[in-house]
């Protein structure tokens, strides 16, 4: 009868395993799909003018916070 019970139970806890791995690979899939089908867009707004040095606009327009992470440098 123990056995029998112990069969059970090992035979159980693999299927909740198998449910649980099932879930979190549907879950996994979910995400990737979501994650491919996002588009980011550039607007015409945010490209600088091409006659301006990249840099130059970062170091004049930008913030504190934007130059140092885009050089490592302070001001």
């Amino acid at each position: 009868m123990l056995l029998l019970l112990c069969e059970a139970f090992k035979a159980h806890n693999e299927r909740v395993r198998d449910a649980h791995r099932d879930v979190h690979q549907l879950m996994l899939e979910e995400e990737w799909r979501i994650a491919m089908h996002t588009r980011h867009y550039l607007t015409t707004r945010c490209l600088d003018a091409p006659c301006e040095s990249a840099w130059m606009t970062l170091y004049m327009h930008g913030s504190d916070v934007n130059f140092l992470n885009a050089t490592s440098l302070t001001r």
